[in-house]
């Protein structure tokens, strides 16, 4: 059986796609549980220095903000308000391209002792295996009761 030449080039190339794609899932699946344990640092570590963040909604911890500084604020400050960090469980994930598309439902308690449980759809665009642009879509209604943002 002769292969080829131009066919097996293109598939190198799928290949290699398909496994820049898997990394990625796997870099937000990280992500999520250094988001379960509240740890900030192991959190930012994807995220390029220059990264875009944007939440919908109209809270002050809702909007753009751009770059790892101003995005640890509000982690920092919304991981306070909970007994032990956010289990964020995904239910659907989709990768093409730069991006990753995640559909996770989170799971926490607030330190007074109220849930937070919601649903959240997830847009993270990658660049040379950093993270560069984050979109998070959320019940900002669930968010302002649950924490009075």
């Amino acid at each position: 059986m002769e292969v080829d030449p131009q066919e097996y080039a293109q598939f190198l190339v799928w290949k290699e796609q398909q496994n820049m794609l898997q990394k990625n899932i796997e870099t937000v699946r990280a992500v999520f549980e250094a988001e379960s344990r509240a740890h900030t640092e192991d959190f930012f570590a994807p995220f390029s220095a220059d990264s875009r963040f944007w939440m919908n909604g109209n809270s002050p911890s809702t909007g753009a903000l751009q770059g790892v500084p101003a995005m640890k604020a509000v982690f920092e400050a919304f991981m306070s308000a909970l007994a032990s960090g956010i289990s964020m469980t995904i239910t659907n994930v989709v990768a093409a391209g730069d991006w990753v598309v995640t559909e996770t439902e989170g799971r926490a308690e607030t330190k007074d002792g109220r849930p937070y449980n919601s649903h959240y759809v997830q847009l993270w665009k990658f660049r040379d295996s950093e993270i560069v642009d984050f979109r998070e879509y959320l019940d900002t209604k669930l968010l302002a009761d649950t924490f009075r943002f």
